[in-house]
């Protein structure tokens, strides 16, 4: 049996074409079935996720530095929790303002302050250091009280320490063990403690005032009058 060379040729082209888009086909297939690998790799970043979404949506807020500043009574019916920076001008305008409220509300009202010192304040940290380092003398709220009365003199000096010192002085405390104070890990642990409550419980400047568990006024800066409508409303659902 003879064969046809020139028939040959003449379909020769055809095949070719036919054999590439069978090709193209058998890829478009294989392309388009699930791969199982990439399919379970999805689903378990999904759910991981989801997981996560959750933990933060239920997780309890963090504790804050064990055995915070306060003032008032221990077992007030009324908790106003304030985080503040010391170097903050709107924490120094509202401080005289609390100072009337715990003075005025006594025993009824429990103040509790809260660092946080924010990075664009260039002295924030080491103010809240001296106040802590106060505090191991029993005079944490005189040194508060004498950094918000002199804001502007340590925030405007070139270095503060000395001023702080001299408070430390004008206070009575032994200046030597307050420098000493100034630098020890457990205070900056506590305002470490202090900020990283305030960041669980969403807090993104101050002064933020919390009143029983629940933030006033979000968003806005709460005025001394705006705080004492809540404290009355409160304690006036409370029966004290």
């Amino acid at each position: 049996m003879s064969s046809n060379p020139e028939g040959a040729k003449r379909f020769l082209p055809f095949v070719i074409i036919g054999v590439v888009l069978a090709a193209v086909i058998v890829a478009v297939v294989l392309m388009s079935r699930p791969n199982s690998t990439n399919t379970n790799a999805q689903s378990n970043a999904v759910a991981n996720a989801n997981a996560n979404a959750a933990r933060l949506q239920t997780r309890e807020p963090e504790q804050g530095a064990p055995n915070p500043h306060a003032r008032g009574g221990e077992h007030a019916s009324v908790t106003l929790e304030e985080f503040s920076d010391f170097e903050c001008p709107a924490c120094g305008g509202l401080d005289p303002g609390l100072r009337r409220i715990s003075k005025d509300y006594g025993e009824r009202v429990r103040w509790v302050f809260r660092n946080f010192p924010l990075t664009m304040h260039k002295y924030s940290f080491i103010a809240a250091r001296a106040a802590e380092a106060a505090g191991v003398q029993g005079k944490f709220w005189e040194m508060h009280d004498m950094l918000y009365d002199n804001q502007k003199a340590w925030s405007d000096a070139p270095e503060p320490r000395d001023l702080f010192n001299s408070y430390a002085a004008q206070l009575g405390l032994d200046v030597e063990r307050f420098k000493a104070d100034l630098n020890r890990q457990d205070l900056a642990d506590r305002i470490k403690m202090d900020y990283d409550r305030g960041v669980s419980l969403n807090v993104r400047g101050t002064p933020t005032i919390y009143l029983n568990g629940s933030e006033l006024m979000p968003g806005k800066l709460p005025t001394e009058q705006d705080i004492r409508h809540e404290i009355d409303a409160a304690l006036g659902s409370s029966g004290k």
